[in-house]
């Protein structure tokens, strides 16, 4: 009996220092469901089509940001490549609103960028806002609706210097740059998403080296969610203070990138174990603490978070759903890699190697419905990395069948957001990795449409 217990003591001290490589992780193989064929009939009338962007992937010039700070360091980003030009957006703005026209969409997510905004502590560049509020302008003219998401991956050198989502600091700082926002911005906008992926941060920069800030280090996590769930509540709660009249009420949430984590041998108790920890971690903590006002998790024996924020209780006046694929997970605690993640024998891949899963996004969607009943879904985020556009056609149809098949059940989902526009600046992939409805001719950066923005613009039009 003294044998089992040590064994497990081992086992569990072996898992609460895994090693998680965020997304760039080496896949194996595992079984899965066979794909979805069925064709969308005519979505209601009140659904609302969009495309998502961020600013740092399109706008460029972003040089006082950690991302850019990043973006000097050897090796941290493929080929070398840079954000300074991105899509050069602020050059091609008339023609990407044409393109979204063309598209049939109704709103358009993008993010402001704090780090032009806020440039140094305390000074806020009004100039620079204005040029958000005339894309906003343009959008209405337009007939395109604007979503807006205050923080998306990207911080100011000065916050980064001072620690970044570990410096204590940082919600009141959000709260400041979110008031100067808003304040100027108001009520052209209604609906408003304060932080994107608060877990991607975390996997990709504390458990990895993938963002900035590297430290690879799983024992560091607690500090950064608190004050994301922190940062974010004073954000929900300042848009309220400042836009709330009898006439005008906005909508504030959070876009929160959810996968399905599976246990690669379903015969696996270490395998079951692993896949239901990174779950609730990776998926549910953040979101159930913006319920009840509790962040906490636990590691047995190791690794322990249990903070009270009653400040968030109930911010969240709709959930945003990230979605792009599942992760079926193995544990091999006495092996140099401990933790692997799969994809399935013969399953369709996009070009990053992740799993294409619409399955998995309706299951995402039932359990949101499940855990929060009356809290309505954005779905957005959903996209693939596909240069060769020979699967994006189908990876939408498949994901907005997915989509149709929970709003028939009773599923309140108000749109559908595509990622992305134009293909941009994708982090530490640099520009090799394509989700745009349009390429860019490299020279003039001339935006073409792919075939799939037509198949996608057809789904909105029937």
């Amino acid at each position: 009996m003294k044998s089992v217990v040590l064994m497990t003591m081992i086992f569990l001290s072996f898992l609460v220092n895994l090693p998680f490589s965020g997304f760039n992780c080496t896949y194996t193989s595992s079984a899965r469901a066979e794909p979805i064929q069925q064709k969308t009939d005519a979505f209601p009338k009140s659904f609302r089509f969009c495309v998502s962007t961020a600013a740092h992937q399109i706008e460029g010039n972003n040089i006082h940001s950690d991302w850019w700070e990043w973006e000097q360091l050897p090796g941290k980003i493929k080929n070398g490549h840079t954000s300074l030009v991105a899509t050069d957006s602020w050059n091609h703005l008339d023609e990407d609103i044409a393109n979204m026209k063309w598209l049939g969409i109704s709103l358009y997510r993008f993010s402001i960028e704090w780090a032009k905004i806020e440039p140094e502590e305390g000074v806020f560049e009004e100039t620079v806002l204005q040029q958000y509020i005339t894309l906003i302008d343009k959008l209405h003219a337009a007939g395109i609706e604007p979503m807006v998401t205050l923080y998306h991956f990207t911080l100011p050198t000065w916050v980064a210097k001072k620690g970044g989502w570990e410096w204590d600091g940082i919600p009141r700082a959000f709260e400041k740059f979110t008031e100067f926002a808003v304040k100027k911005i108001n009520t052209r906008v209604k609906l408003w998403i304060t932080l994107n992926e608060p877990m991607s941060i975390i996997t990709a920069g504390y458990i990895s080296t993938i963002f900035p800030p590297g430290k690879n280090d799983m024992n560091s996590i607690g500090v950064p969610m608190t004050l994301m769930v922190k940062a974010h509540a004073l954000s929900y709660h300042k848009i309220h203070k400042i836009l709330d009249s009898e006439t005008f009420k906005p909508e504030v949430g959070l876009a929160h990138h959810l996968r399905v984590f599976e246990p690669e041998n379903r015969f696996s108790l270490l395998d079951h174990y692993a896949a239901h920890k990174i779950d609730y971690i990776f998926n549910w903590a953040i979101p159930d603490a913006l319920k009840n006002g509790t962040l906490k998790f636990s590691m047995p024996f190791i690794a322990k978070l249990d903070e009270e924020i009653p400040e968030a209780i109930n911010t969240q006046d709709f959930f945003g759903l990230n979605y792009y694929s599942r992760d079926l997970v193995s544990l091999h605690p006495f092996a140099k890699e401990k933790l692997t993640r799969a994809v399935a024998p013969g399953a369709e891949v996009q070009d990053l190697g992740w799993e294409i899963y619409p399955e998995g996004m309706g299951e995402i969607l039932d359990e949101i419905h499940e855990r929060y009943p009356s809290q309505k879904i954005w779905i957005t985020e959903n996209g693939i990395a596909d240069q060769s556009d020979e699967k994006r056609a189908n990876f939408i149809q498949q994901h907005l069948a997915v989509t149709q098949k929970a709003l028939k059940s009773g599923i309140p989902i108000e749109g559908y957001c595509h990622w992305t526009l134009n293909d941009n600046f994708e982090w530490a992939e640099g520009y090799t990795a394509h989700f745009g409805l349009f390429s860019l001719e490299p020279k003039t950066l001339k935006r073409i449409p792919r075939a799939s923005a037509k198949a996608f613009s057809d789904i909105i039009h029937q």
